[in-house]
């Protein structure tokens, strides 16, 4: 039985968001599949040292129009080297949800990252704190669409991050800690300058995690969490799983049930 194309079309996609782990195989069925489903393959891109380099032999053979229109989701780890990452990001011009955990300010001579960020239109963004705080932020298109930060840090380092005033929209903030002491003094800092917050989520390792939760008393908005698996957490909603600002509001939601069984009892 044959199906008319655009019939046939809507099958393969369908079978693609109900199942993303498929995405591999369905290219194999026939070279129209492969054409039809290209986009979403590339909708979200992560990228390590070992498939960078494919990537960028495919973006040779691919029209630039391709990667702009396509990445949506981009997940830059570590071990990708500035210059291979400023290719990538000169490229994929259309992303909306970036995560940059690039070491540009280790790397001699210097990649001036901050250019190929300022044009993107971001609502979601992960990068390390020090990387943050040298962008110029009056040059950046997504200053008022950006919602949702991942702040890394690779250090401990002050959480007095004047810098997150320049963010109106900023709904969601994740400060991904090596502290072991957290000020806070600082906290209650970063929810002043930040009044559309209605997340405050720190991330620690599993042991600090107990001495961090006493924080939580400086405001409700503030959610506890260990550290995740970063970039299984970072394609988790693509793949539609949980991630860790779906774990944050489940807690602060229960919160929120718990105080107002509270406030029904007396």
């Amino acid at each position: 039985m044959e199906f008319p194309p655009e019939l046939e079309r809507q099958i393969f996609f369908f079978a693609m968001r109900s199942d993303p782990s498929i995405v591999s195989s369905l290219r194999l069925v026939a070279h129209r599949v492969r054409i039809w489903i290209r986009p979403s393959i590339y909708k979200m891109v992560t990228l390590g040292s070992r498939d960078v380099a494919l990537f960028l032999r495919t973006m040779e053979m691919l029209p630039p129009e391709f990667f702009a229109q396509s990445v949506k989701r981009l997940c830059l780890t570590v071990s990708v080297k500035p210059n291979d990452a400023q290719r990538i990001l000169q490229t994929c011009t259309g992303v909306t949800s970036l995560a940059c955990w690039v070491d540009f300010l280790g790397w001699i001579p210097s990649v001036p990252f901050q250019n190929l960020l300022y044009p993107l239109s971001l609502r979601r963004l992960s990068i390390e704190v020090a990387h943050f705080q040298t962008l110029s932020f009056l040059e950046c298109a997504w200053i008022h669409s950006l919602t949702c930060l991942d702040l890394v840090f690779w250090k401990e380092d002050s959480l007095l991050i004047s810098e997150l005033r320049f963010l109106p929209a900023l709904t969601h903030l994740a400060l991904m800690l090596q502290h072991r002491n957290i000020e806070e003094s600082a906290l209650a800092y970063i929810l002043s300058i930040a009044p559309s917050l209605q997340v405050l989520c720190l991330v620690t390792n599993e042991d600090d995690l107990e001495r961090v939760e006493h924080t939580k008393r400086v405001d409700p908005r503030i959610v506890c969490l260990p550290h995740p698996e970063r970039v299984l957490d970072w394609e988790a909603p693509y793949r539609g799983c949980p991630d860790m600002w779906s774990h944050a509001e489940e807690i602060k939601e229960q919160r929120g049930f718990a105080i107002n069984r509270v406030r029904q009892f007396f």
